[in-house]
């Protein structure tokens, strides 16, 4: 019963102390291709070049295309 007890303790120590170091690991990719691309949004056969383009000059970006898999707004 002590050995069961202990492991389960151990256990859950072990767990609540990585929870907090991993809090940043969810966080959404964004990555820029040069200084002036903001990219964020996958692309993908539904969303492609014309929709990518769509949403960044709607969001009164220059220009957008898919790059690399993921939509970038050009400044």
């Amino acid at each position: 019963m002590m050995i069961t007890k202990t492991s389960v303790i151990f256990f859950l120590v072990v767990i609540l102390t990585n929870s907090p170091s991993n809090s940043d690991v969810l966080a959404s990719p964004v990555f820029e291709t040069s200084k002036n691309d903001v990219c964020t949004i996958p692309c993908s056969t539904r969303y492609g070049n014309y929709e990518c383009w769509f949403d960044c000059t709607d969001r009164r970006y220059k220009d957008g295309e898919c790059v690399n898999g993921r939509c970038c707004c050009k400044t």
